[in-house]
């Protein structure tokens, strides 16, 4: 039996899960500022409870061991599903003295039992390298019906591939 327990994120937990976010863009090459991360913490703040989810772990020694969060939109339900929101999984990190000890699965797990209570059919998120196997265990594919495309616009423009 696991040595911790998964709950809801709080409004209180707002710093620790954009820092543990911060690590997550980090693995992946990304640089989180300052600024950044005093936003992200408001909107965290705002969102939880309302569009947004989250699940984290404490760690004993204090401050949250891992966190996932889920963002909730209203969508238009395609021909054969009935749901009237889809859920974007983001910012599923644990700390890296807490590594291997099965957090993120059981965020993951908090997340999803949480989706399928409210009806959310369609759950999307994007995968490090890290959590790619993870996420197919708990069902997740890649899709092959269509293509996923993206567009940068305004500042975010400057980042676009093929761009000098």
């Amino acid at each position: 039996m696991a040595d911790f327990v998964t709950r809801p994120a709080t409004p209180d937990d707002a710093a620790e899960i954009v820092y543990l976010g911060a690590l997550m863009y980090k693995s992946v090459g990304a640089k989180p500022t300052p600024t950044w991360a005093l936003e992200s913490t408001r909107l965290v703040k705002e969102r939880l409870g309302r569009d947004l989810f989250g699940v984290v772990i404490d760690a004993d020694e204090g401050g949250l061991a891992a966190c996932g969060l889920i963002n909730v939109t209203p969508r238009l339900p395609r021909p054969g599903r009935h749901a009237r929101e889809a859920a974007y999984v983001q910012w599923v990190s644990t700390a890296p003295q807490h590594h291997r000890k099965g957090y993120a699965r059981a965020v993951m797990e908090g997340l999803l039992e949480w989706t399928d209570a409210r009806g959310i059919e369609v759950i999307e998120l994007h995968a490090t390298p890290a959590g790619h196997d993870l996420y197919r265990e708990l069902g997740f594919f890649e899709k092959t019906d269509n293509v996923s495309m993206m567009a940068l616009r305004g500042e975010a423009a400057q980042d676009a591939p093929g761009r000098a």
